[in-house]
């Protein structure tokens, strides 16, 4: 618990907001050295193990704040470690130091983080004085060697939930929750969460320092009706140009005791004049989504700015039983919002505490966790593009829920990294634990990598000689590759041609292949290899041509069944041709049912052609009962002579899996190939056989 004036509240303090550290330092990355990054946008990925940050502190570790700088260090603060704790990555998020508390810092609460251009990590917290401190390390977060309070003239006041941001001059900002008496202001908290304001003269203010932290000036109120203004919560960021803009919670409050507060609404402010003056009034940010309850647990808004200027706003409504999260955007200053995009996947009342950070121009990346549905709290994240709105499917970053009796804290961390990538950060009770840890990893936002895939459909075919067949090579392409494709085909048997229409595809585009066989063309089985050719990629996919027989010489018609019908065969009984049948290519003949039938047969009379010995085939029997009753069988008679060769005798078992059958055979003779299925037709163990890739070689 932690003592504030005459009120004690849980350790997970009132709703708060998004980490305007995060989105500072983003907008810091983003306009530096990352505003070159046009990724496209995908789902992002892990690209470092889960860590857990505060594993060597006792007790409750919560709400925690991200930050990054220029170089890949990743700052992470949060309640915990007996005060604020605080540790540091110099490897991108792959691992960090051990965390210590913030001097000073036992018994504060709501952590924030700033990392200014020149390196200087600055973090702030909430004093149990009422009144933010700010604790500056020049030596890139290793030691904290300078602090300053930002204590308002005379006493008995009220403070809460410090945001602090550095601007591209140095100056920093802080911005927290000031009421001049802290004896009207009146919480209301929940058993399993945070605290909301029930009543109480509440107003988002801002100081500023301009000797790098050292000493703060007076408080500014950045929104309208000072003391009664009704505003809390308040993230906010500098853009490169020094103008100061913030997202706070604006609630209509009576003017007199005990300055009730009422449903509210998401509003943005900024500051042309370094945090001097601020608009009257300020600009209500889409109230068509729903109004900010007064009961709200959790935290609400959050603010960013993309490469471009594009800004970005997340917060979440609460009415008629649900809780939505929303995000909108401005190209304009903040002059005019677009229209709400609902982020959350679920209207239930499930806490969703929201941030957003920004991207390359027109991109961000917004984030919420949540209990919903029901596991315990879990953090995800996904893409925003003006363009397309949410991109993909959100990514659960955390990996295990967390206990849903276990408040994870009123904020998470987003911060952008060099590289592509994005630090998270996360409060969780993992795997029902009874206390929360802080656990971080980071995920890329980088496309993959331009290429293209090559397939032909289908993957065979069977010809006679002097005779051709088509498959189509289809190109797929991956992370947005629009090169031109070549196509060429090797491996061809004698006297064959191949021809692709077109010639050339764009990536994601197809051709039509043809193969053309000679009257002399030998009759065999070749593995055609497709080859495409790119400006920056070459793959290959591989067709598998059986030539058989020509018109002139005999031959079988349609062994591979690849013309999708029994086209140059005969049937009785039950017979198909499906997909489901299939040994290779596309098609196989399926004779008999999955329900009792009778006898089925598929039968062809060819001449074998010069040069054949040989005749194979494959078959699949699915046979539960015994041979007395139920089999499988193929015969092939020479007609020539008369004789007939049983080439697979009655066979019955449960799963004969794909099986080779061959007999030889002798060229000029005219042979009828006839394959069997035979069912009993009694009910409740029904035979039936897949045949396929009749061939002769």
């Amino acid at each position: 618990m932690y003592h504030v004036g005459s009120r004690h509240l849980a350790a997970s303090r009132r709703r708060l907001r998004s980490l305007a550290a995060a989105a500072s330092a983003a907008a810091l990355l983003l306009f530096g050295a990352a505003a070159t990054a046009q990724a496209a946008p995908h789902r992002l990925a892990a690209t470092a193990p889960i860590v857990n940050v505060s594993s060597s502190c006792s007790g409750q570790n919560q709400e925690v704040v991200a930050a990054a700088d220029t170089t890949g260090d990743v700052f992470q603060s949060w309640i915990g470690c007996g005060g604020i704790g605080f540790a540091r990555s110099t490897n991108s998020g792959a691992s960090y130091n051990a965390p210590i508390m913030l001097s000073g810092s036992s018994g504060a609460w709501d952590p924030a983080l700033a990392v200014a251009p020149n390196g200087t990590v600055y973090a702030a917290f909430m004093s149990p004085n009422n009144y933010p401190v700010v604790e500056a390390s020049f030596d890139h977060g290793a030691t904290f060697t300078q602090t300053a309070s930002v204590k308002p003239s005379g006493s008995g006041y009220f403070g809460d939930r410090p945001y602090i941001a550095v601007a591209p001059d140095g100056t920093v900002y802080v911005t927290w929750d000031y009421g001049p008496d802290q004896t009207n202001v009146q919480t209301t908290c929940s058993a399993v969460g945070s605290c909301s304001f029930a009543d109480g003269q509440l107003n988002a203010v801002i100081e500023k320092s301009t000797d790098g932290g050292k000493t703060f000036g007076g408080f500014t109120a950045i929104g309208p009706d000072y003391p009664t203004m009704g505003g809390f919560a308040a993230p906010l960021l500098v853009d490169p140009h020094g103008r100061v803009d913030s997202l706070y919670e604006g609630h209509p409050t009576d003017t007199t005791s005990p300055y009730a507060i009422h449903n509210g609404y998401e509003y943005f402010t900024w500051s042309n004049d370094a945090g001097t003056t601020w608009p009257n009034p300020t600009v209500q940010v889409r109230p068509d989504a729903g109004t900010d309850a007064v009961a709200n647990w959790w935290i609400n808004g959050s603010i960013a700015i993309d490469a471009g200027g594009t800004l970005y706003a997340t917060w979440d409504t609460q009415s008629s039983g649900t809780d939505i999260g929303w995000l909108s955007y401005s190209t304009d200053n903040g002059a005019t919002w677009s229209a709400p995009t609902h982020v959350t996947p679920d209207n239930t009342t499930a806490a969703h505490i929201m941030e957003v950070v920004g991207g390359p121009a027109g991109t961000a990346y917004v984030g919420w966790q949540t209990n919903a549905p029901s596991q315990g709290y879990a953090t995800y994240l996904q893409t925003f593009t003006t363009a397309s709105g949410l991109v993909g499917t959100p990514t659960q970053v955390s990996t295990n829920y967390g206990n849903a009796s276990v408040w994870p804290g009123d904020t998470f961390g987003l911060a952008t990294l060099p590289n592509n990538q994005i630090a998270v950060s996360w409060g969780s009770a993992d795997n029902g634990g009874s206390t929360a840890e802080i656990y971080a990893t980071t995920v890329s936002t980088a496309p993959p990598a331009s290429d293209f895939s090559l397939a032909a459909n289908p993957t065979s075919g069977s010809v006679a000689q002097g005779s051709s067949a088509t498959t189509t090579i289809a190109t797929t392409a991956s992370g947005g590759d629009t090169e031109s494709v070549a196509l060429s085909a090797s491996g061809l048997p004698a006297g064959a041609t191949a021809a692709f229409s077109p010639s050339s595809v764009t990536a994601g585009g197809s051709s039509t292949l043809t193969v053309s066989t000679a009257s002399s063309t030998p009759v065999g089985t070749y593995q055609i290899t497709v080859t495409g050719t790119g400006t920056a990629h070459t793959h290959t996919a591989t067709f598998s041509l059986t030539v058989n027989g020509g018109s002139g010489g005999g031959g079988v018609t349609n062994g591979g069944f690849e013309t999708g019908s029994f086209s140059g065969w005969t049937t009785t009984g039950n017979a198909a041709v499906t997909t489901a049948a299939k040994h290779s290519g596309s098609y196989g003949a399926m004779l008999g049912l999955t329900t009792p039938s009778n006898t089925s047969t598929a039968a062809q009379t060819f001449t074998a052609p010069t040069g054949s010995t040989k005749l194979s085939f494959y078959y699949n029997v699915t046979c539960p009962d015994t041979v007395t009753y139920d089999w499988a069988t193929a015969t092939l008679k020479d007609n020539t002579t008369g004789t007939t060769t049983t080439v697979l005798a009655k066979t019955c078992v449960s799963s004969s899996g794909w099986v080779l059958k061959t007999a030889n055979i002798t060229a000029g003779h005219s042979y009828t190939l006839t394959l069997t299925n035979k069912d009993d037709n009694y009910p409740g163990d029904p035979t039936y056989t897949y045949y396929d890739d009749v061939t002769l070689s």
